[in-house]
Parts: C-alpha cells; sequence; structure tokens
C-alpha cells in the first residue's frame, strides 16, 4: 500500500508523536497552518472518516479532545478546531487545528476579494430556505431512528 500515514504507522516514514495505542495514532502535521497542528488517525487503513467503526471513531474524538485541551494550555491559541474533510491523505484522519483567527479554518466558497485583500465571509454563502433545511433535516433523522 503507498498511504503515507500507514507508513507512518508502520514506522517506515519518520513522525512526531503525540500519541499512541493500540488502534490510534496522533501525531504533529508536516503542513500546519499554526504551530500544534496534530493528525489523529486509525492505524487500521480506513479510507472515510464516516466508515470507522463507531467505538474507534469515538475514542478518536476523545483523545482528540484531550490533545486540544492540551494544546489551548500550553500554545495559548486562541481556539482550537476540529477538522475531517477526507481530503488529502485517502486514510481517515481528524485535524486538530490551533486557531489565532477566525480563517484558520475557513472554506473555499467564503472567500471574495475585498479592497485587494481574500477576506472570508458567510456573505457569499447562499441563505437556504427554512423548508429546504427542514426537508433535508427530516431525511437525516429518519435515518437516524
Amino acid at each position: 500500500m503507498n498511504c503515507i500515514f500507514c507508513k507512518i504507522i508502520a514506522n517506515e516514514v519518520e513522525s512526531s508523536k503525540v500519541y499512541e495505542d493500540d488502534n490510534i495514532l496522533a501525531f504533529m502535521d508536516l503542513h500546519p497552518v499554526n504551530e500544534g497542528q496534530v493528525l489523529v488517525v486509525p492505524k487500521e487503513h480506513i479510507d472515510h472518516f464516516s466508515d470507522i467503526p463507531e467505538e474507534l471513531a469515538l475514542k478518536i474524538f476523545s483523545k482528540s479532545h484531550q490533545i486540544s485541551k492540551k494544546i489551548k494550555e500550553k500554545l495559548n491559541p486562541e481556539r482550537v478546531g476540529f477538522v475531517v474533510h477526507g481530503y488529502g491523505v485517502a486514510h481517515a484522519h481528524l485535524i486538530i487545528i490551533p486557531q489565532k483567527c477566525s480563517t484558520d479554518i475557513a472554506h473555499g466558497k467564503m472567500a471574495k476579494i475585498e479592497d485587494g485583500k481574500i477576506i472570508f465571509t458567510v456573505d457569499n454563502l447562499p441563505m437556504v430556505p427554512r423548508v429546504e433545511l427542514d426537508k433535508v433535516a427530516k431525511i437525516i433523522k429518519d435515518s437516524l431512528l
């Protein structure tokens, strides 16, 4: 397999480990938005985060929560955010991002140029009518029952 995260897990590629147990590994991101960005991955190669068994997903979120508290305490960012976007490396991963400002985690659809500067704002995103929101909410809600 040519997965960089699997190679890190197998100690074939160097990493700066933050936490490790039998099921998960947390390590420093080589390309952080800010100092202290950590990736938390299942040791089993699973492509999509939503395919992770629930017990393992809960463990990843729990450990990520603990790590985020330590990042906040020791590195003093304004906030600490979580991202699971599913792109980049095709191995499920949760990204813990120390945030210094609101644009440290922003969607490209929010970007616009104003006075020669790139800014991020929800002004570019459409306001979805309540009827549409309720329709999609019902689809999701009914599938949870």
